[in-house]
């Protein structure tokens, strides 16, 4: 629906609706896209200056882009629908996830929770339009020289790096403040037969041992236990595949991640150097590059003066829904959600019985079949980051963003669609943080595939009553003193920037 510039509404009580005549205002046109108000505009792209990049580093700018051309113009070949999904990302963020920064109003119109909700949201949680498109050129350049790299040092990772998944809170709209960080999942094959052998399931070339909710163990069939001698001259490649077995013959996701870190490291040797550092140019612009590791992810730091990135790669493995674990209180994927194939990532289950358990755990991925979830969902995806926003502020640091997403895939099963369209954002607010007090003062939420796993099993009791107090204190001022919201909303910085509208 399109507002002329200057046309006037009356207040409906609908901050949202606020919001969106606000972006017409400025901008002349406003779209509606998944319950999130945004306008779309042209603005002056970040990367079209270096003014403030001194002559040396221009210079130098020019040496790395000329040492990096060679490797630049042999690295386009991208895995199977990498440009796809990045074009999928870009097209998504412009529709639902980033707001202009030219189009917040000067003056918000203040009137009930809606209004300051929304007001409050186009500020201070919604990633602005200029700032994704940034990140996102610097991240797609950097990992499409970098992925050529890779492959270009490790032959079994040329083979069988087949598919890129993106994952985490910009895969599904989810991202609040900042697109300072990205989650990439990178499929890696297998030289074997993935799904089960009917005649003998213990002969299937991959064994699939449910042991642990939300984890699986995968010991290797006949055929796979095989491939060196059984491969010829195709052996000197997929022995890497072999490598990672134990003497039980299991997939060991330590000795996984550690090939995969190694391929990317070879890679991150063959940049080009600036201040000692690999780097990568893009726009002129020298980013340079350095790595760290948290768990199974892989994670690269881009950066430049006033600017950082983190991408987090993933190894992991797709395995055909067919094969999804059955029985054990293990959710039918629904019919809607079905995408042919889960995937498995090298995460370990550190409640297990023994050390083995935590070494040879996999643990179930499935960000394809929960985005399916979200969709249609209305303005769920506004309530899930007003609440991040909460937990960030409030300093719940125990309480990961998926576990939030995991109360709200609950809540969509106990509803139907109309709910997440006919209530307001400051209603289901209010209804998505009483059920946050209820599983916090319960100690638990289930992981939505097997109700078996208590996501917050492992936060000790005390830590979640003081959260559960966080959240009952918030209930209690939307009660009396809806403009004092905004102090639980928002940091202390915020907060004095903001309280002179209030």
């Amino acid at each position: 629906m399109n507002r002329n510039p200057g046309e006037r509404e009356e207040n409906r009580g609908d901050g949202w609706g606020n919001w969106f005549k606000y972006g017409a205002t400025a901008l002349g046109a406003g779209i509606v896209a998944g319950g999130i108000y945004m306008a779309v505009t042209s603005s002056k792209k970040q990367g079209d200056t270096d003014t403030d990049e001194s002559s040396q580093v221009k210079n130098e700018s020019n040496q790395v882009k000329n040492e990096s051309s060679q490797v630049k113009n042999e690295s386009t070949l991208l895995p199977r629908g990498l440009m796809d999904i990045i074009q999928g990302i870009t097209n998504m963020n412009q529709n639902e996830e980033t707001v202009s920064a030219n189009s917040i109003p000067r003056i918000p119109c203040i009137t009930n929770l809606n209004s300051l909700l929304a007001d409050i949201y186009v500020r201070y949680i919604a990633i602005k339009r200029e700032d994704f498109d940034l990140h996102f050129k610097v991240f797609s350049e950097v990992f499409k020289i970098l992925h050529g790299n890779m492959k270009a040092v490790d032959k079994y990772y040329e083979r069988y790096a087949s598919n890129i998944h993106f994952a985490g809170s910009h895969y599904d709209n989810l991202r609040i403040k900042k697109p300072d960080e990205f989650d990439m999942d990178i499929v890696i094959g297998l030289p074997v037969n993935l799904h089960v052998n009917g005649v003998n399931p213990e002969d299937s070339d991959i064994v699939i041992e449910q042991r642990f909710p939300a984890y699986v163990q995968l010991r290797a069939g006949t055929q796979y236990q095989n491939i060196i001698i059984r491969d010829g001259a195709d052996a000197v490649i997929n022995r890497a595949a072999h490598s990672w077995l134990d003497d039980r013959k299991y997939i060991l996701r330590s000795k996984f991640t550690d090939w995969f870190k190694s391929v990317g490291n070879r890679a991150l040797n063959l940049l080009p150097r600036h201040d000692n550092r690999p780097s990568v140019v893009v726009d002129g612009r020298i980013y340079t590059v350095r790595t760290s590791t948290s768990g199974p992810a892989w994670t690269i730091i881009m950066e430049a003066s006033g600017f950082r990135l983190d991408v987090d790669l993933v190894p992991a493995f797709k395995l055909p829904e067919a094969r999804w674990p059955v029985g054990k209180q293990y959710r039918d994927i629904p019919l809607a959600c079905r995408r042919d194939y889960w995937l498995v990532v090298p995460k370990p289950n550190k409640t297990g019985d023994c050390p083995n358990d935590e070494h040879r755990s996999w643990r179930l991925a499935l960000h394809d079949q929960e985005k399916q979830l979200l969709h249609n969902t209305y303005n769920l995806r506004n309530t899930i980051r007003l609440i991040k926003k909460f937990r960030d502020e409030q300093g719940m640091k125990k309480i990961a963003s998926y576990y939030i997403k995991t109360l709200f895939f609950w809540e969509i099963l106990q509803t139907d669609t109309d709910f997440w369209k006919k209530n307001d954002v400051a209603t289901l607010f209010k209804h998505m943080l009483l059920k946050f007090k209820m599983a916090l003062d319960n100690g638990e939420i289930k992981y939505f595939w097997n109700g078996n796993y208590n996501l917050i099993g492992h936060i000790h009791n005390n830590i979640l009553k003081d959260y559960s107090v966080k959240v009952s204190n918030l209930l209690g001022v939307m009660k009396s003193d809806y403009k004092s919201v905004a102090k639980y909303l928002l940091s202390n910085s915020e907060y004095n920037e903001y309280k002179h509208f209030l």
